[in-house]
């Protein structure tokens, strides 16, 4: 995609500068990171905080995890049964493992969840070593994964730049992807609405300050809220408040033409927001989905924004259940 084209909080969140984090130094050789993901330790103690109370959203008992790669040290979320299937959950742009409070205890009846803070961005991951910079850096990040825990192939899923992620690893390794679900994602098989951008720097750009960041993804979820997305939002803000990584430092998404996804043979399911936000219209977003991946079960989820894994989880969670059911070997 061209970089003034948006992730999931538009493109315009350049705002947030570059890499320079609070244990970092100008010396760092190029293409390498050192530190944290948050302005200062202040910054980071304030975003930490309010993971654990998100994290009290959970309603199944879980583990934290953290796992030595190539790239720093990845935390993650665990739950489920130990013997069971594995499922990786891949967060969205600036978001983190927090955000699947909603469908992980559904998942963890039947499978062992992962839920991955990406070493790019918020969450509780410490980039070291060397940089996520290529769509390559992240199959080597998340092969380390799977070889750490002895997985020769796994289901994913994601959200928003996610979903984009999880489609970008199977285009690497097709051969360690069991089955994809890719709810509501961002570019990926279509071009976003331009107002995206324009709301973007209006917001981000522009005098940019809480509230407003707060204002666009209020548009963006289409107005949704409950006690329980406040929390969570709280701590997404505070990602974007004190983190210190942009949205031109992390791997850009792009639009993936049919013929770039031939490999792509494993099960997939992709749900999108029934309501007009990143795309003018959804039906035509579904088309474009089905001729990039004609196997997969694309489905509209009415009446939905952009989080649509929390607007309507019981919805979305009984359909990610029933597919995996159905396909995931």
């Amino acid at each position: 995609m061209k970089p003034k084209v948006a992730g999931v909080v538009a493109g315009a969140l350049v705002l947030l500068g570059g890499c320079s984090t609070d244990g970092s130094s100008d010396t760092d050789k190029p293409g390498q990171i050192s530190g944290s993901l948050y302005k200062s330790s202040e910054g980071k103690a304030v975003s930490h905080a309010s993971y654990d109370r998100a994290m009290e959203l959970w309603d199944v008992a879980y583990t934290e995890d953290w796992v030595e790669t190539g790239y720093g040290v990845t935390h993650l979320i665990v739950c489920g049964p130990e013997e069971a299937q594995p499922i990786f959950l891949l967060p969205g742009l600036f978001a983190d493992a927090t955000m699947w409070y909603a469908n992980a205890g559904a998942l963890a009846e039947q499978y062992r969840v992962y839920a991955l803070d990406l070493p790019v961005y918020g969450g509780k991951s410490r980039p070291a070593g060397q940089k996520i910079k290529t769509v390559k850096d992240y199959t080597r990040w998340f092969t380390a994964l799977l070889d750490h825990y002895g997985y020769e192939k796994t289901a994913a899923a994601g959200l928003s730049y996610g979903s984009w992620l999880s489609l970008a690893l199977a285009r690497e390794i097709p051969d360690s992807l069991s089955a994809l679900v890719l709810l509501d994602p961002s570019e990926t098989f279509a071009k976003m609405r331009k107002i995206m951008i324009w709301k973007g720097f209006r917001y981000f750009v522009f005098f940019p300050n809480r509230a407003k960041y707060a204002k666009f993804f209020d548009w963006m979820g289409g107005g949704y809220t409950d006690p329980e997305s406040e929390v969570w939002f709280e701590h997404m803000l505070d990602v974007i408040e004190y983190g210190s990584v942009g949205m031109m430092d992390v791997p850009q998404h792009r639009v993936y033409e049919p013929g770039e996804l031939t490999m792509v043979t494993m099960p997939v399911l992709i749900l999108a927001g029934g309501k007009p936000i990143i795309y003018k219209n959804p039906e035509a977003f579904a088309a474009a989905a089905a001729r990039a991946l004609p196997h997969a079960e694309i489905e509209i989820v009415p009446d939905t924004g952009h989080s649509l894994n929390m607007e309507k989880p019981a919805a979305v969670n009984r359909r990610m259940l029933s597919f995996l059911a159905e396909h995931y070997r």
